[in-house]
């Protein structure tokens, strides 16, 4: 008994003595409050932290400020910044071995590194010095923290390199990879040009009839989804030559971007709210990851300030306001991505490191247009030209009014955003921002072209003053949702790809039926989790099924709720029901529909369930209701033995790069997970690592009570405080605007950085 009372006790120290080395190890990584000299500082520069940990950066000039700022973005998120400009120079498989290398063949024969390298000198003077300003206050911490940036940094046993102006464009290469790849919907599109035209049109629709525009058509469209059913005679689908899932290493087919789900951001004149002033909302969607991809930041030199959002790669605040005026964004999805068939007229020889492991030499072919991303096809893209490097932040955020909002937009040349505006003043605006591609009359931008062909090439880009913008609409509100949003008034073919236009129709419904608007009802629609789509399908779909399923669906609201167990029902039936109709549709040409995303929602579903049998066998898919009865029998089988609610299918799961890893390394960085509300087309958009990257809401009636939120919070670092400590008002929500305010009194702890 004596010698297992000295092992129980041996073991017991040993974990004492291991859970102390380890809270050591997280405890010496935090940060503090040092403040070493900044090479350049011109005078003293004051930081204090609100309660969340959010700073507040008092300078007495722009550049002094953004010195600060890289200070504090290195200071929270180094390793993810790190992280990025490896991603970009393609140098992940040096620090986590082999499975990064088909990222880092991406980002190799994109050629991020050689762009930034030579834009950087390229910039106007007053982008440059802002560069270089953030750069040097990152390297301020890099010099003053030897092994102390961070515990992932000991974790893989790296260091991390000086910080350039470079490395800042790097990570703008990377928002223009996430929010403007297209070229693997060309490759697709050549392949389906053998199908007859109705297909074509309906697996992959443009204008849908709940389209919502901000520039009209000048007359109706077409609908796509009519299309198929009225076609005559019955329709032949030939064979659909095949492609490649892995396109020359350079990522899966699979992985483009899905535009279906996108961000928010609209704007309420005061002639529809409660103060009589603007209300400006804005929450866009992205991936979901720790730490987030927003560090919330406010700026404030003399009597100006400026306070939102920043990227922690970036000076500046990319979304929120300041004094006069107020911002947000969603992506506009402009096409800058053309694929040219022509031969290589050489090569570029890539060695790319990998631990553990020899090097890799990665031989990417370079013809005419661009590196070649598919053999015999290059790539011509807009920002793989370094003279498109833009990023003209200060002007952003020191205009004052729509002239200077618009001269500040026009510098802004990618990726291309919808950006809504709002003014003290009281004035509500639009302006589409970025580079829009003039291509010869009939190119739409959709297809590879001949490269040989010099009528093929781009004849500049649309000028700065045609791009589209609307000052105070006469219904008194704006929405911009990722939507078909420049109809054919527009003179130039911008996409072929749109979302789906549900999220901008309920907007306008609950603004519409609303009354007028304060800071609480415009959450309350930032938060609405009613999803039109599943609403309407079932409304259509259930007269058609048995008399149990058509009882649980009467006068059903399209609450994509956490414990609704009648959204994930009507999910997988809708799921099956759109696979078991373009599979039906594509039958004989090879492909299935997971081939396809639902780019533009539900238009295709719902045609299909409006029209008789008739309509289905002029169109030669079959029988309507056993379509119907076979999405239904698969969706009760997968609700056997699943998940029993949509929140638990619908899971929170965001995680840190470490903790991808799984096992203890997830157990410790990843964040907690949650059931949600909300789904792919609701407002409140939700998926487990998708959803709404931030939330900002500023009314100008009150702009002191203007407030924003992230999903986890300011910090980056393992045992920090302020790492989750926004989820719980992100995941509920905060009507009464106290937690998530952006100004608020200092907490007591500050630091003062001297010249």
């Amino acid at each position: 008994m004596r010698w297992l009372k000295r092992i129980v006790l041996v073991l017991v120290a040993a974990l004492g003595i291991g859970a102390a080395g380890a809270w050591w190890m997280v405890h010496r990584q935090l940060p503090d409050t040092s403040t070493p000299a900044i090479p350049g500082l011109a005078n003293r520069v004051q930081v204090v932290f609100d309660g969340r940990g959010v700073a507040t950066i008092r300078a007495g000039s722009y550049l002094d400020a953004f010195r600060v700022q890289g200070y504090l973005a290195a200071r929270e998120r180094l390793f993810q910044m790190e992280l990025q400009r490896r991603a970009a120079d393609g140098l992940l498989s040096e620090i986590v071995g082999p499975t990064a290398l088909p990222l880092d063949r991406t980002h190799r024969a994109y050629g991020f590194h050689q762009v930034a390298e030579a834009a950087a000198p390229l910039l106007p003077e007053d982008e440059r010095e802002a560069l270089e300003a953030f750069s040097d206050g990152v390297n301020a911490f890099i010099l003053s923290h030897p092994d102390r940036w961070g515990l992932e940094f000991q974790l893989l046993g790296f260091k991390p390199r000086s910080w350039t102006p470079a490395d800042c464009l790097k990570g703008l290469l990377l928002m223009h990879e996430d929010l403007s790849s297209t070229w693997r919907a060309e490759l697709r599109n050549e392949a389906l040009r053998v199908l007859p035209e109705a297909q074509r049109r309906a697996i992959q629709p443009v204008a849908t009839d709940w389209d919502q525009l901000i520039i009209p058509d000048v007359e109706a469209p077409k609908l796509d989804a009519e299309m198929l059913f009225r076609a005559q005679p019955l329709l032949k689908v030939a064979k659909l030559p095949g492609l490649p899932k892995d396109v020359l290493g350079l990522g899966v087919m699979a992985g483009e971007r899905n535009p279906a789900i996108g961000s928010n951001a609209w704007v309420v004149s005061g002639s529809r709210t409660v103060s009589g002033r603007p209300i400006l909302v804005n929450d866009p969607h992205l991936n979901l990851s720790s730490p987030g991809i927003w560090l919330p930041l406010r700026i404030e030199v003399g009597d100006r300030f400026v306070e939102g959002v920043a990227l922690p790669f970036l000076p500046g605040i990319t979304l929120g306001r300041n004094q006069a005026i107020a911002w947000g964004f969603t992506n506009l999805g402009t096409d800058v991505q053309d694929l040219y068939r022509e031969n290589a007229k050489g090569e570029r020889i890539e060695d790319i490191p990998v631990k553990g492991f020899a090097s890799e030499r990665f031989r990417v072919p370079v013809g005419v247009h661009g590196p070649q991303v598919r053999p015999g096809y290059s790539l011509k893209w807009a920002a793989l030209d370094p003279a498109n490097m833009r990023m003209p932040m200060t002007k952003l955020i020191r205009a004052t009014d729509w002239e200077s909002f618009n001269t500040a937009c026009d510098g802004f040349l990618g990726p291309a955003q919808n950006i809504v505006y709002a003014d003290a003043e009281g004035h509500i605006g639009y302006r589409a921002t970025g580079l829009m591609p003039i291509r010869k009359k009939g190119d739409d931008g959709s297809l590879p072209m001949d490269g040989n062909d010099p009528t093929n090439d781009w004849q500049g880009f649309v000028s700065q003053a045609e791009m589209p913008r609307v000052l105070d609409p006469a219904k008194g509100y704006l929405i911009t949702a990722n939507q078909r949003i420049l109809g054919s008034g527009f003179p130039y073919p911008v996409a072929t790809r749109w979302a789906s236009p549900v999220r901008a129709k309920r907007i306008a419904e609950l603004i519409e039926a609303g009354g007028k608007l304060d800071r609480a009802g415009a959450e309350r629609i930032q938060l609405d989790v009613v999803s039109l789509e599943h609403r309407e399908f079932m409304k259509l779909a259930a007269p058609q099924l048995e008399r149990e399923s058509q009882a649980r669906f009467q006068a059903w609201d399209g609450v994509a709720g956490a414990d609704s167990k009648l959204f994930l029902e009507a999910e997988l039936l809708k799921k099956n029901f759109r696979a078991e109709l373009l599979n039906r549709i594509l039958r004989g040409s090879g492909w299935e529909a997971d081939s396809f995303s639902s780019d533009t929602g539900d238009a295709l579903l719902r045609e299909a369930l409006r029209v008789d049998q008739e309509a289905w066998t002029r169109a030669g898919i079959g029988d309507k209701g056993q379509a119907l009865a076979e999405a239904q029998r698969q969706g009760m089988k997968q609700l056997k033995g699943g998940s029993k609610t949509w929140g638990e299918r619908n899971r929170l799961d965001i995680q840190h790069p470490v903790g991808r890893a799984g096992g203890l390394l997830g157990w410790f960085f990843n964040p907690p997970r949650q059931a949600q509300s909300g789904a792919n087309h609701t407002v409140r958009v939700a998926q487990p690592d998708f959803g709404q990257s931030m939330r900002f809401i500023l009314d100008w009636g009150d702009p002191e009570g203007a407030t924003l939120v992230v999903p986890l919070g300011v910090s980056g670092h393992l045992g920090a405080s302020h790492r989750h400590d926004q989820q719980k008002d992100w995941l509920k929500g905060d009507p009464a605007g106290q937690k998530t305010k952006l100004k608020q009194d200092a907490s007591g702890s500050g630091m003062l950085f001297q010249n």
